[in-house]
């Protein structure tokens, strides 16, 4: 049995052009195989602690890939063309709490079916079969970008948060034969990828150095290697490129009964029909978020329902222009929005994280790629800061304005900010857990941040992760997403610019900035320009819970706000390319988009994508439009 780490170094440059954008190039991978340690070696990153190490150390978060193999009995169906199944017989693993399947080619589609089968940790149980989304390269990097073009990049399923697990089965079933009786193969280099979140990072001891760590999120911890190919935590060379080497899985133990390791317990939902029309009737059922004061956000009560109907859908009155797809800095205001959350159906309402959240981080305990992901929000909150306040709008229209008064109308930022400073339609800056306080591993992803010109548009997006986790373990699930994205998928960094989970919580996504135009890889076609926002969940026939609808209303009123935008207005976008709009071709979307109008897609599911009319009215109540 042999136990393997890959390292596999994708590291990106950032090159400054004669028009002062900045490019991320791509530099040559490198696939040595190295012997992974073996368990209870101590080694960092092996998930085992050193001898004599404390219990409350956290533990690194890991990544083992395991191939894919053909299922016995389904080499070969009887009907002529029929393609044979692949997965990987039930075995135990070492802990994980998420699982998705990649492949080789980044461009080649599954046609046909992933579902997987996990056992709790917890009890033994093992989970009924569950479906991985298979539609997932419509969340990536613009065609013809360094991103999209890296040897590094693979193509995958979404993943999956399935808790705290130490046993896994998988099958990949294709698709039956058409009429001609011929069947699609299924993509080459198939790996089932386990993820485990591990713990948030507590920080190094220093003077002034906030009591108390980061608490775990309901992770399972690691204790060993796993056979197969492994990435361990703070390894950032170590990201996906040729295919790791194979290894034959080993015997497991087996357990009856499904799995149940959160509060939501619904049926992974299948992909929905992506060319639903956006309603402008909302389910009154669902909490307005709207209804909440926005022109005077203090004076509401954060833990208070929220009363009244939800409002119509608005119909966009102003046209915005953008033609932009190149890359470039323009640093933004720092604005500000609370985060005074509606009820819902959870009873949790924040993640697990550190005792002073509101902190930062003395310097000194901080790694050199901490502080640079920190220094970029250091207009906002102290060098390491777990989060970043709440404004009022009185508060956030002053940091505007001193934003604007120090912009320069000559520059594109000043330019833009001339427009918004004549009409200062903004929301409150809601409260922001930063990557530092969902314990983002820095390491990770790519050294340099990538800009883009402005933020003409949002988009709207579901993780299609599955509803079953709690707003604690909501940092895990995002650790556990950008572990994958980075890792398994082969990205710079996490796709998303924002996250957004069940109770309401707002996360930084993609490193570079909350306040700047980061672009993101989450809209093919369409990153350039926008920015991402992903509730956390599946929401094709499950409605999403009225504090994260609230939330992406808070968060585009104030982040489209630093850009002049009216979330009830039109934009006029460049296609990088896609299923929908070639590219070049210039398209009007509504300012606030789901993922689905600029992709043929399900995302962000049925349900998602029908609460955008309310959001959009209610973005736009948060800013003060008439």
């Amino acid at each position: 049995m042999r136990s393997i780490r890959v390292p596999l170094i994708g590291v990106a440059v950032a090159v400054a052009t004669a028009s002062g954008s900045v490019l991320a190039l791509p530099l040559p991978l490198s696939a040595t195989a190295v012997a992974a340690p073996a368990p209870g070696s101590g080694t960092p990153g092996s998930g085992t602690p050193e001898p004599g190490a404390s219990d409350d150390v956290p533990v690194p978060g890991s990544t083992r890939s395991l191939p894919l193999v053909p299922l016995a009995g389904h080499e070969r169906s009887a009907a002529p063309g029929a393609r044979a199944a692949q997965g990987l017989p039930r075995r135990d693993v070492e802990p994980f709490s998420m699982v998705g399947v990649v492949w080789e080619e980044p461009r080649a589609e599954l046609h046909g079916t992933v579902q997987v089968r996990t056992r709790s940790a917890a009890t033994g149980a093992w989970s009924p079969w569950q479906d991985l989304e298979v539609h997932q390269h419509d969340h990536a990097a613009d065609p013809g970008t360094a991103e999209a073009g890296s040897d590094a990049v693979r193509g995958g399923t979404a993943p999956l948060w399935v808790g705290p697990s130490d046993g896994v089965e998988v099958r990949v079933r294709p698709e039956a034969p058409d009429e001609r009786g011929a069947a699609p193969a299924l993509p080459r280099g198939l790996r089932v990828e386990l993820v485990d979140p591990g713990d948030v990072p507590a920080a190094k001891p220093g003077p002034g150095a906030a009591a108390g760590k980061a608490s775990g999120t309901g992770t399972a911890s690691g204790t060993g290697t796993a056979s197969g190919t492994a990435r361990d935590a703070g390894a950032g060379a170590e990201r996906p490129g040729a295919a790791p080497a194979d290894d034959a899985p080993h015997d497991d133990g087996e357990a009856d009964g499904p799995a149940d390791d959160g509060t939501d317990t619904p049926q992974h939902p299948t992909a929905d029909d992506p060319t639903a029309d956006d309603p402008t009737a909302e389910d009154p059922t669902v909490e307005d978020p709207a209804a909440e004061t926005p022109t005077d956000p203090t004076a509401a009560d954060p833990t208070a329902p929220d009363p009244g109907a939800d409002p119509p859908a608005g119909t966009g009155t102003d046209t915005d222009t953008d033609t932009g797809t190149d890359t470039g800095t323009d640093p933004a205001a720092d604005t500000a929005d609370p985060a005074d959350d509606t009820t819902g159906s959870d009873t949790d309402e924040s993640p697990a994280g550190p005792a002073d959240a509101g902190q930062g981080a003395p310097a000194a305990a901080l790694t050199a790629e901490e502080s640079a992901a920190s220094a970029v929000n250091a207009d906002l909150a102290s060098i390491g800061a777990t989060e970043i306040p709440a404004l009022t709008k009185a508060q956030t229209e002053e940091a505007l304005a001193d934003t604007l008064a120090d912009a320069g109308a000559d520059s594109a930022a000043g330019s833009e900010a001339t427009t918004a400073a004549a009409k200062p339609y903004i929301g409150p800056r809601p409260r922001i857990v930063t990557r530092k306080g969902w314990g983002a591993d820095e390491k990770l992803r790519e050294a340099n941040f990538l800009y883009t010109k402005s933020v003409q548009a949002a988009f709207v997006h579901h993780s299609a992760t599955g509803n079953n986790y709690t707003c604690a373990q909501a940092p895990s699930v995002l650790r556990g997403i950008y572990r994958y994205h980075v890792q398994s998928m082969g990205w710079r960094d996490l796709g998303y610019n924002f996250a957004i989970d069940k109770c309401g919580n707002i996360y930084e996504g993609r490193a570079g900035g909350v306040a700047k135009p980061v672009q993101g890889a989450h809209t093919l076609g369409f990153n350039a320009n926008t920015t991402g926002i992903a509730v956390l969940g599946s929401f094709a026939s499950t409605t999403p819970p009225a504090k994260a609808v609230t939330a992406v209303a808070k968060l585009t009123a104030w982040k489209l706000g630093l850009h002049g935008k009216n979330p009830r207005g039109k934009s006029t976008l460049t296609s990088g390319g896609g299923n929908r709009y070639k590219k070049g071709t210039k398209v009007q979307l509504n300012t606030i988009s789901g993922h689905r109008d600029g992709y043929s897609t399900a995302c962000p599911g049925t349900k998602l994508y029908g609460k955008l009319g309310t959001i959009r009215s209610a973005a736009a109540d948060y800013q003060g439009r008439p």
